[in-house]
């Protein structure tokens, strides 16, 4: 049904101070480890140990790294639960001071809240309009989900308060605080075709329209864009344009702490949810005034002839600010995830699974006999009749008792080590494999004790080490993709987690 793995036989004794000198030295290793096997001085063979897997949620992960991504909506699985991620975000205005005014006769035309998606362009369209497909998403996006955006009132510290050498870290449960009344709610579901916005232009009377404007991106691509309840935001921001509030943006960003943008289920919660960047992120308080002098500036930056009641149209942009989080809601009480005979593997703080893999009674008759272990593979298959079918196209494992890297990574890289998702001839999700060759001979090498327990979740890019002295795994996880897993239960049979070693030893 799979095609079978190659063993690549590698050994790897390296320090961290030597190791780029062992890595260039790695194929003569390996010359000399075939013709001593050639030779028949080594007898070549292998051995499949059981390994023992447990389960463990996931309470809370950070949620204030500048290098993930961030979840909105709703998604509810059989397997896993309900998941319902919210963002908040603090904004920074485009200009402090006396700078930021709203002219005469102000009157705001529209307030958008405008999120880019990320999206693929897709080649083939016959109408000659780009069509995009939405990345990152997963559910079912024809179900909505109930979109709302507050006011926040928990003040977003940059600076932890205990210790303000350290930046704050927000976690995934922590709760925000946010005005009762709702800049925005409605009903939602992403639109692949949300490439344009069109925005009305109002005399002072607030009723005639002396023009629309056509907005697009410079790079037109797909995005969220939630118009804003335009009193509430006459009064926050253009009727104390001029007061201290403005002065500084550390004022601002103490007065109106920013956005809470809540997403919530509706009847069917069988809804879906999108990772978004928000690094283009904004508010954008769209307004027409009137102007006298002899040359201002339009919305475009041209000049244009200022006559008493000339209606000039501008737009003040604030960008998420530094400081965002998310908050993740999760609900197991509809989940499958009791008992250890399978293991449910998701992240989004989630759930993970724990391995351990050198604890056996196969594993310490192993050490005593001094071989060379040519390779180390273990295998984790997909339990195909779980009703889910958001496996994630790559899994993370690591030390989980230092919560380090294994020496493989550090070693051989991610691509060597493996961990992504292989198909059935039907295309069907199958199993993942790992190759821990130089962590398992690094145990057996060993004369001190050694970490026992590897950590199983879904990869996330910030897993990756910067360079070999970067050994910590970092706690970020924001891929809501989760997988069920056999476990070691022996009724599992051939498709049982377990770990086979191809070894060689002397001949007597």
């Amino acid at each position: 049904m799979t095609t079978k793995v190659v063993s690549v036989i590698k050994y790897i004794s390296l320090s961290t101070f030597v190791f780029l000198a062992i890595i260039s030295c790695e194929k003569p290793i390996d010359n000399i480890g075939v013709n001593l096997v050639d030779n028949n001085n080594f007898n070549s063979n292998s051995i499949t140990t059981e390994v023992v897997t447990t389960n463990e949620n996931i309470e809370k992960v950070p949620t204030t790294s500048s290098a993930q991504q961030f979840l909105l909506g709703v998604y509810n699985d059989a397997e896993f639960g309900k998941l319902k991620a919210s963002i908040v975000t603090q904004l920074t205005p485009p200009t402090i001071g006396e700078a930021y005014a709203y002219g005469t006769n102000t009157k705001i035309d529209s307030v958008l809240v405008s999120i880019p998606y990320q999206a693929t362009k897709l080649d083939n369209y016959s109408d000659g309009k780009p069509q995009y497909s939405i990345d990152s998403v997963i559910g079912n996006t024809d179900n909505e989900f109930k979109l709302s955006i507050y006011e926040l009132k928990t003040f977003l510290n940059s600076l932890d308060p205990n210790d303000p050498s350290k930046a704050q870290v927000y976690y995934s449960d922590k709760v925000f605080d946010k005005e009762s009344t709702a800049l925005y709610s409605g009903n939602f579901k992403i639109n692949p075709n949300d490439t344009v916005s069109y925005i009305k232009r109002y005399m002072p009377d607030g009723v005639t329209v002396f023009d629309i404007d056509t907005l697009k991106q410079t790079t037109v691509t797909p995005s969220i864009n939630i118009p804003l309840d335009e009193n509430q935001i006459q009064q926050l921001f253009v009727d104390t344009a001029g007061t201290s509030e403005f002065e500084t943006v550390d004022n601002f960003q103490h007065t109106f702490r920013g956005l809470y943008i809540e997403a919530d289920e509706l009847a069917n919660p069988n809804s879906h949810i999108v990772s978004l960047d928000l690094t283009k992120a904004s508010m954008t308080i769209y307004y027409s005034d009137d102007e006298n002098e002899t040359e201002v500036e339009d919305l475009n930056g041209n000049g244009v002839n200022g006559e008493q009641g000339v209606r000039v149209k501008h737009a003040h942009v604030f960008s998420f600010g530094t400081v965002k989080s998310n908050y993740f809601n999760r609900d197991y009480t509809t989940s499958k995830q009791s008992g250890t005979d399978k293991l449910y593997v998701q992240g989004a703080a989630g759930s993970m699974a724990t391995i351990d893999i050198l604890g056996s009674e196969d594993i310490a008759a192993i050490k005593a006999k001094n071989w060379l272990v040519n390779d180390a593979s273990l295998y984790l298959y997909v339990d195909q009749n779980a009703s889910s079918n958001i496996a994630p196209y790559q899994l993370f494992l690591y030390n989980y008792d230092d919560n380090e890297q294994i020496r493989d990574m550090l070693s051989e890289g991610i691509t060597s080590l493996g961990g992504t998702l292989e198909l059935d001839t039907d295309g069907n999700p199958y199993r993942y494999v790992f190759k821990i060759t130089d962590y398992i001979s690094e145990f057996l090498k060993s004369t001190d004790p050694l970490p026992v327990k590897l950590g199983l979740r879904v990869y996330n890019s910030t897993d990756l080490p910067v360079n070999y002295l970067d050994t910590k795994v970092k706690d970020y996880s924001w891929n809501p993709k989760g997988v069920v897993l056999y476990g070691n239960d022996p009724s599992f049979q051939d498709k049982r987690a377990r770990l086979e070693i191809s070894y060689s030893e002397i001949n007597n």
